[in-house]
Parts: C-alpha cells; structure tokens; sequence
C-alpha cells in the first residue's frame, strides 16, 4: 500500500486578488503571471442589477455574484495575452492581463541589462583597472599596482555578493 501523498504533486501557488463591484470593477486591470491559478474574490457592493453576474471570456465562466458577501472565481492556470471580463449586460468591463511567469536565476533575479548585481561588480571592477595602472605608474612599482587590483577586485566582488543576496527574488 501505497502512503496517501505518493503520485501527488505539489499545487502551483495562487495568485489571489480582491475585486469590488460597485458601477464597475476595481481594479479594471489585474495583472497576473502565466501558469499560475487565479482566485478572484468578488465582493458586490452594487444592488444594481448589472453586477450580479460576472463573465470570463476564457475559459468561459459565467458566474452569479452573491448579492451581498464574496463571491470566489477560480481560474486555471492562464496562458500569456488577455482575458477580459464584464458584467452579464456587457456595461461593467474588466481585463486580466497575463505576463510571462519570471524564470528563477541561479544568483538571483536579472538587476539591469548586462545580468546580476554580482556581475555588475565585476564589470565595475573592470573598469578601476586604469585606476590600479595609474598607480603603479606614480609609485614606479608594480607591486603597488597589483595590491591596488587585488583590492578592488576582493571589494567588488564582496559588494556584487552582498546585492545578489538582498536581491528579492521572483515568486
């Protein structure tokens, strides 16, 4: 016999987001990433007859909305692009804008364009190497030159370290 959780997989996150009803949606725009399930919590402050229900154009939902209370719509897993959704007269207008999910980095979430905090400080410390060649020009030693190197090559990649660990990373 098999343990109750052997074949199971873990269930992807949720994205949950509240929405009010009230002579529209707020907010109109939800953002969410792709692949993730979406759980929107209708609350209906509105007795007008145009927000008791709510209508998805993909998937396909039509759901009624308590006149008073919540109201829970789960969504699956979404893939990129929009899904728009109104009320069941077609006057309260909604969208779900669906981005690409962030992929996780090994040091950490992209910083800039040229990558993570960590190289980003080494290609700052590329940069000081005219620094450590004027040294070692106005000392006339080359020890003092490389010593300058070496230093800031320790700095930068102890700042580049420090970054990529403060560095929020993606859900």
């Amino acid at each position: 016999m098999q343990p109750p959780h052997a074949g199971t997989r873990r269930a992807p996150d949720v994205t949950s987001v509240d929405v009010v009803v009230d002579h529209g949606y707020r907010p109109a725009e939800i953002v969410v990433p792709a692949g993730v399930p979406v759980r929107i919590a209708f609350r209906r402050e509105d007795a007008d007859p145009c927000s008791e229900r709510v209508v998805f154009s993909s998937p396909r939902i039509d759901r009624r909305l308590a006149a008073s209370g919540t109201t829970i719509v789960e969504l699956p897993g979404l893939l990129q692009g929009e899904v728009r959704f109104t009320c069941g007269m077609g006057r309260y207008r909604g969208r779900i804008r669906v981005e690409p999910a962030a992929r996780r980095r090994r040091l950490g979430r992209r910083s800039g364009p040229l990558g993570s905090p960590l190289v980003m400080a080494l290609l700052a410390w590329i940069g000081t190497l005219p620094f450590a060649a004027i040294v070692a020009a106005l000392a006339a030693d080359v020890g003092s030159g490389a010593l300058a190197t070496m230093i800031t090559f320790i700095a930068s990649v102890v700042i580049g370290l420090r970054a990529e660990r403060r560095a929020p990373r993606p859900a």
